[in-house]
């Protein structure tokens, strides 16, 4: 079990019973995991790959609202009730995905106390990444969004200094551009003073004015 903030609070006995009850799936590059249609009754743990999280309009226009990689978990907000998926989910490369069913999740809940409050510290982690995604896509222009989306990181990383989780072709993606004009906008910028990069590494010189342009 990779995601150690959410399983590591397990007794060994608890560790033991979830390992006898947890099903394994490989998917290939391309291949849907889940769609609108299916019911979350799973909790699902990458173990190796990566997938993406997105939204069709009614076109078929698509939406990336998220890339997730190994240790990462998907499904924990709606699997109690059962629910559908609100997004759909997409292997980006050979992926495999551990999932635990809804009564193996309540069986656990219900002998540890620990492994409860690590679970719903992890669902409430996720609404407020969620949250800040649907601040960032609301601004107006992809200036906002950039400063917006280079904060949020400087928070989740708790440092001025950041290292972008992916590729600017992927976070053009989430913010809903091109790459090119994340790289023309990223280099202005860079020569206004906000920001100065060196690969995947930002930093980030005047966090003040960057506030001020998320917030336009």
């Amino acid at each position: 079990m990779k995601n150690e903030a959410l399983f590591s609070m397990l007794t060994q006995e608890d560790r033991k019973f979830l390992k006898n009850h947890m099903e394994q799936r490989t998917y290939k590059k391309g291949e849907i995991i889940f769609t609108p249609l299916d019911q979350c009754n799973h909790l699902s743990i990458i173990l190796d790959g990566e997938v993406k999280l997105c939204k069709y309009s009614a076109d078929g226009q698509e939406q990336i609202l998220s890339f997730l990689g190994v240790g990462d978990v998907f499904g924990e907000a709606i699997v109690f009730q059962g629910d559908p998926y609100v997004v759909t989910v997409i292997a980006e490369r050979e992926t495999t995905v551990q999932m635990i069913h809804r009564d193996v999740l309540l069986t656990l809940t219900q002998r540890n106390e620990n492994f409860t409050l690590a679970f719903f510290q992890e669902f409430t982690k996720k609404i407020k990444l969620l949250n800040n995604k649907i601040e960032m896509l609301s601004l107006k222009n992809i200036k906002q969004k950039i400063a917006r989306y280079l904060l949020n990181l400087s928070k989740e990383q708790r440092s001025s200094t950041i290292r972008l989780p992916y590729s600017k072709q992927k976070i053009a993606f989430l913010l809903g551009t091109s790459r090119e004009v994340l790289s023309r906008n990223f280099s202005e910028m860079e020569r206004e003073g906000y920001i100065q990069s060196k690969g995947r590494n930002i930093f980030l010189l005047n966090i003040l004015e960057l506030e001020s342009i998320g917030i336009q």
